[in-house]
């Protein structure tokens, strides 16, 4: 018998108590210096993983062994309204969003050599073995709703990202900012006793940290806490149009469906939240009044250039919000949702009704030469579209422009005031110089002598506008700019 089994087995029997190895603590996963002690407890919780030795990696048949589909995560930081936006989630009839669940604290361990030995034998070691618990666990809460999507929201989530990723490939994840200095405030305010305002602003920007190394290393859909309280009919139509579900406007009452919801420790239980509608967020703090460790942190997700007290953003006029764009097969496809339309007067924006019952055409407009503009019907699922044309009709589909060539693209519907013309382009969330970053490949169309490459592209001001240019001028540079940018174009995610 091991002697350490021994001298458990005699201590056990005199003693209740047994000897067990303390796990080793990852590096720099501890509390931040100058933390109290509660602080530096809850600290190095958040950020240790919860099996420090743990390998992990993806399923190798998710069919067979995964039974939640593209679940949703939140990665926050603390106090940065993640429970307002889980409430409102959770009032669509299709989303359900629990309190937070913590499911990566789950941990499958042996409890002899022959139980590790088996589940070797049937392919599966510890890491895989966690990832069924953590996923049979989200998917009974999600079945018990009876609604087809889950939304986790548990702030912590940001420390473990990469397993997430791992465990759910094809999971989508929604990333929550608020101004760094606000977070610290109602950090601390939600237990002065425990936190300082100094401690409370280092213990939250190890979170902010961790929410900024996944926004570089995944993709997502970013919103922040100030924009979901000064328009939150936009910004949650911003969400639904990215997880492919309609825009239900009675989300925005999302009391009436928050009884029992509220549990004091796994999320914001606070009068403020209970009130059941959105409620109007604290005023931006002056860039004198960012503490000095969240300086940096406020300037990378551009706060520092808001000015006191000013509301986050206008309310963006009526367009069409795209979510997906596809170029292939000789064809460009375009997905996305109506944002502010009201059916009436263009630019007016509303957060009700559904547009399916109006006609609406994809238009192509060349520059320049607007008589030559090309129409296609399109069919509205709620306020979603999905719709595509062929890249040869812009060289072949009657008079048509000298090359190059730019058309500007627009989804259009009669209305009592005449024409409304939406233009296409992807404004909701937080990434910056699409040109550049979000590089699509070019497709040839037309005969040989009159070949051209034709893409979509993102203009600087994120409308989307299609270029085409003579195969011969253009090809060299396009196709190695479509290689060199593979990993920044934008890949559909399955939904």
């Amino acid at each position: 018998m091991n002697p350490l089994r021994q001298l458990n087995r005699g201590l056990g029997s005199l003693t209740g108590f047994q000897i067990r190895r303390v796990p080793r603590r990852e590096p720099g996963a501890g509390a931040t210096a100058a933390t109290g002690a509660g602080s530096a407890s809850e600290a190095a919780a958040a950020a240790r993983p919860a099996s420090p030795h743990t390998a992990f990696r993806p399923p190798q048949d998710p069919e067979t062994d995964r039974l939640l589909r593209c679940p949703v995560f939140v990665i926050s930081p603390v106090r940065s309204g993640s429970t307002l936006l889980r409430l409102l989630l959770n009032a669509h009839s299709q989303l359900h969003s629990p309190h937070e669940l913590h499911v990566r604290r789950l941990e499958v361990g042996y409890s002899t050599k022959l139980a590790e030995r088996s589940m070797e034998a049937l392919g599966l070691d510890r890491g895989d073995l966690e990832h069924l618990l953590w996923d049979r666990v989200m998917h009974r809460e999600l079945t018990r709703s009876g609604k087809r999507i889950l939304v986790e929201k548990t702030p912590s989530n940001a420390f473990a990202y990469q397993r997430l990723a791992a465990c759910w490939p094809d999971a989508r994840f929604l990333f929550l900012l608020r101004h760094p200095a606000s977070i610290a405030t109602s950090w601390h305010e939600a237990d002065p006793e425990k936190r300082n305002p100094e401690e409370a602003a280092l213990d939250a920007l190890r979170y902010m940290r961790a929410v900024e190394r996944a926004r570089k290393n995944l993709d997502g859909h970013t919103v922040r806490y100030e924009d979901l309280t000064e328009d939150p009919a936009t910004v949650l139509q911003g969400i639904c149009a990215y997880l492919g579900v309609d825009w239900e406007p009675g989300m925005l009452d999302y009391g009436s469906k928050t009884e029992g919801e509220l549990h004091k420790g796994l999320g914001d239980w606070k009068e403020k939240i209970r009130a059941g509608k959105v409620q109007e967020g604290r005023s931006l703090p002056s860039p004198e009044e960012i503490p000095a460790p969240l300086r940096e942190i406020s300037a990378a997700w551009g706060y520092t250039g808001r000015k006191e007290g000013a509301k986050p953003r206008a309310k963006r006029k009526a367009h069409a919000e795209i979510s997906q764009v596809w170029p292939r097969e000789g064809r460009i496809r375009l997905v996305g949702a109506l944002h502010g339309w009201r059916g009436g007067t263009q630019g007016a924006p509303d957060s009700s009704g559904s547009s399916a019952d109006t006609p609406w055409r994809l238009v192509l407009t060349p520059r320049g030469h607007e008589e030559n503009r090309l129409s296609y019907d399109v069919t509205l699922d709620g306020t979603h579209f999905d719709v595509d044309f062929p890249v040869a009709d812009l060289l072949t589909e009657g008079p048509r422009p000298p090359l190059p060539a730019e058309w500007d693209v627009h989804l259009t519907t009669k209305t009592e005031d005449g024409e409304a013309r939406l233009r296409l382009g992807r404004h909701l969330d937080d990434i910056e110089n699409k040109k550049k970053v979000m590089v699509f490949p070019a497709q040839t169309a037309g005969k040989r002598a009159g070949a051209a490459l034709v893409r979509p592209y993102y203009t600087v001001k994120n409308n989307l506008s299609i270029e085409c240019a003579p195969a011969a001028d253009a090809a060299a540079t396009a196709v190695g700019s479509a290689a060199a940018s593979a990993s920044d174009s934008e890949v559909p995610r399955p939904s």
